[in-house]
């Protein structure tokens, strides 16, 4: 490198920070402040300036780097004035391709901080400093990641981010020490807990739920004109609103697709994966932070489930029984399947233990089955009675220990009292009576789950029998008309699932009633299938 010329030379500047330095409040007007200070000492003329805020070292295609190295051969400058090496790159390769790039296009890298001579030894330091820059890098990133995991798994607290539709994450307070404190925003919640009802009451897919939203003129978050299908189905799949958040759920990685809009970030890990299961990192949050009960974000999941499987897409033809029926030999999904203008249902792994079967001919039995259920409801019935035997004889055992559980909890109440009685008197020390008042909570606690243990059937054994009867009375006398559409809908509310055996299938589902939140009585039963001749 020849020596730099004391005035006159023209210069371009450099700077960069990443977003964990603004964070921790360095700038990089800071940074162009004390470059154009050394230029006027040095008597440096400054023909440019290239700023990469908020952009990671570790990254080499950045956009005002990348527009430098373009300018560097059309002459505007004879060097290029940089902080510190860090500044230029954070990887020991990056830094190389970067300074040889310039050097061979007749451009001197200068460092601030590095004395300005042309040796061997000044290349040593400027690898030495690099190394210990990529160093430093993957330090940070490791006590980040730590850091963050401790205080999820060990302190138990959320992690501040761009939080979920329905709350709002107030960042820790670095002043006063205090903690960042995550709310819930009620018109937003409100807005969540109906999506959440649609599709668990009246079965409505996300595009539905995404068209209602939109006709309500309900805003998104962000305040875009309409919502999008991936918002909808990011609120209803999102275990959150139930009560569990996880961290480590998803891991940045380089995007598939090389786009416009992530073209100069293809290598900063613009997008994002999700992890395993089984890496996630659960945190409960208060109930207080709960916006829909945990039994309905299930049923919701399985409806989404339903919805997808039931999703006529581009289908040709439409089979009554799609997504129902699995493989009695292995357990795959029985699917569809046309040849020479027939109909036939296969296993979709093709495993040759139970053989294909004619649709007409597994419609047919299921539709017997079920027709058999509608004319005749004691099938649902009977076992109904014998459950309600066996809860008589179960509820004098839940009497007694619904006694035994209140006399219990009375006595708890007794010995707290006395227990405070004797502190107030000075007979016991506060370190006693804390550890003694610690073994009431935890005998309370045990009282709490067993108390819900014993929990019975609120619901009149003859109500449900009543609800059952009238369900099916209604159902025969529309069987008759129904066409192959409403067939399918009748499937499909009530078949759960069901397994070809070849001979036979065995089907298994819920009657779902009012009266119970759409809950039911099981039905289970077992049809022939006679192949046709």
């Amino acid at each position: 490198m020849p020596e730099l010329p004391k005035t006159g030379l023209r210069i371009a500047i450099y700077a960069r920070v990443s977003t964990e330095e603004q964070r921790e409040g360095q700038t990089i007007d800071s940074q162009i402040s004390e470059l154009e200070r050394f230029s006027r000492e040095q008597g440096w003329l400054i023909t440019g300036t290239y700023k990469d805020n908020g952009w990671s070292g570790g990254v080499m295609e950045r956009p005002e780097l990348d527009r430098l190295r373009d300018d560097a051969q059309n002459g505007i400058f004879e060097a290029v004035l940089i902080n510190d090496v860090d500044r230029l790159a954070r990887d020991v390769s990056h830094l190389g391709v970067i300074k040889r790039d310039l050097e061979r296009k007749g451009i001197q890298v200068v460092f601030r901080k590095l004395p300005g001579e042309s040796s061997p030894t000044y290349n040593l330091m400027v690898n030495i400093l690099g190394s210990f820059a990529e160093f430093e890098r993957e330090l940070i990133a490791d006590r980040t990641r730590r850091g963050r995991r401790h205080k999820v798994e060990t302190r138990k607290l959320y992690l501040g981010s761009n939080t979920a539709y329905g709350y709002r994450y107030t960042p820790k307070d670095h002043a006063s020490g205090s903690e960042g404190v995550l709310q819930i925003m009620p018109q937003e919640a409100e807005v969540v807990r109906r999506m959440f009802a649609w599709v668990d009451e009246e079965g409505l897919s996300a595009h539905r739920v995404l068209k209602r939203l939109n006709d309500l003129h309900i805003r998104p978050k962000k305040g875009a004109p309409s919502w999008a299908k991936s918002s909808v189905l990011r609120i209803l799949k999102s275990e959150m609103y139930a009560g569990t958040w996880h961290y480590n759920k998803f891991q940045a990685c380089e995007p598939k697709r090389s786009t416009p809009a992530n073209a100069y970030r293809k290598r900063s890990k613009c997008s994002v994966r999700q992890r395993p299961a089984n890496e996630w990192v659960p945190l409960e949050l208060p109930e207080t932070l709960r916006i829909v009960p945990r039994e309905r974000w299930q049923r919701v999941q399985q409806q989404l489930a339903r919805n997808y499987c039931f999703s006529a897409r581009n289908e040709k033809h439409a089979y009554l029984l799609k997504g129902l029926v699995r493989c009695g030999g292995c357990g795959a999904t029985y699917v569809g399947d046309p040849c020479h203008g027939k109909f036939y249902y296969r296993c979709a792994a093709r495993c040759k233990r139970v053989p294909s079967i004619a649709e007409g001919t597994l419609n047919d039995a299921v539709k017997q089955a079920v027709s058999s259920i509608m004319t005749d409801p004691k099938v649902i019935l009977d076992p109904l009675h014998q459950l309600d035997e066996a809860e008589a004889s179960e509820a004098k055992a839940h009497t007694g220990a619904q006694q035994h559980l209140e006399k219990e909890s009375k006595r708890l109440a007794v010995e707290e009292q006395r227990l405070l009685d004797a502190y107030r008197i000075g007979v016991i020390s506060p370190a006693q009576l804390s550890g003694q008042l610690e073994k009431i909570r935890s005998s309370r606690g045990t009282l709490d789950l067993q108390r819900a243990s014993t929990v019975l059937r609120t619901v009149p054994a003859a109500q449900v029998e009543r609800a059952v009867s009238e369900y099916c009375e209604e159902a025969a006398a529309n069987l008759s008309s129904l066409s192959a559409e409403g067939w399918r809908q009748l499937f499909q509310t009530l078949i759960e699932s069901g397994v070809f055996y070849g001979d036979r299938i065995v089907l298994r589902g819920r009657i779902k009633l009012a009266e119970l939140n759409n809950g039911g009585p099981e039905l289970s039963l077992e049809a022939p299938v006679i192949a046709r001749r």
